[in-house]
């Protein structure tokens, strides 16, 4: 299981799960909500459950839309 994704490798991920088009800038951008992305809370289940899946990040782990980005960055394993 992999756990290291840099934000271009996120927001990859998250453009895959969701249909919406993010870029690695804009996850870092501590003012941006994925409300603000277009990503609403069914686009980030189906993140969140591929996070699970290949990258080892907790079953317990939430977010919502109007949430940070940067909240889901600091979920990954080894990241803060």
């Amino acid at each position: 299981m992999d756990t290291r994704l840099s934000p271009d490798d996120l927001a990859a991920l998250i453009s895959r799960c969701t249909g919406v088009p993010v870029t690695g800038e804009q996850l870092t951008d501590p003012g941006r909500t994925f409300d603000d992305l277009g990503v609403d809370s069914l686009g980030l289940m189906g993140v969140l459950a591929e996070l699970q899946r290949e990258h080892g990040v907790s079953k317990d782990a939430d977010l919502r839309p109007h949430q940070s980005p940067r909240e889901l960055l600091a979920l990954l394993p080894g990241r803060a």
